[in-house]
């Protein structure tokens, strides 16, 4: 009796895995942390890029803020995706989640360095860099099914 009370309640209650995609929540964690930390090692390489560039004359001082912004897309993006191949389902969640996550440290070490002011125009540069890269990695790691055509239908006779 009690083995029947479980197939029954197997198809409400307890969801097979062909039918609900989620992942474990402690590696979707683990995928966003990995993401913040290629996200920034990768942000740090660019403007270390960018710096040295300066010094050098190749580029002007007035291009610190292109430099910031660049930095925060690409460095978000390759983080992003790093997080979306973890993740099994809601793949744009999870690059958002390492966009805004990002943004939420370079934020922390801003404060903590005497900076911290979100509502200054270099602080607006950095989130929106880090959201939209974050937004990008997303969609990036969606899976694109193929349309079908119209004209593809067979003919009725």
């Amino acid at each position: 009796m009690h083995m029947v009370e479980v197939t029954m309640w197997k198809g409400v209650l307890f969801l097979r895995k062909e039918e609900v995609k989620r992942g474990d929540p402690a590696q979707m964690v683990l995928g966003v942390g990995i993401g913040i930390l290629v996200s920034l090692v990768i942000q740090v390489l660019i403007l270390l890029v960018g710096a040295v560039a300066i010094s050098n004359g190749m580029l002007r001082e007035d291009a610190q803020i292109q430099m910031v912004a660049a930095a925060c897309v690409v460095g978000v993006v390759c983080g992003g995706t790093m997080c979306a191949r973890r993740w099994p389902s809601r793949k744009l969640f999870g690059g958002l989640a390492v966009g805004a996550a990002c943004y939420m440290v370079l934020w922390l070490v801003s404060a903590a360095c005497g900076g911290g002011k979100i509502l200054e125009l270099n602080g607006l540069v950095v989130l929106s860099g880090c959201l939209c890269g974050g937004a990008l990695a997303g969609l990036l790691g969606l899976k694109m099914r193929p349309r079908k055509t119209s004209g593809t239908r067979k003919a009725r006779s």
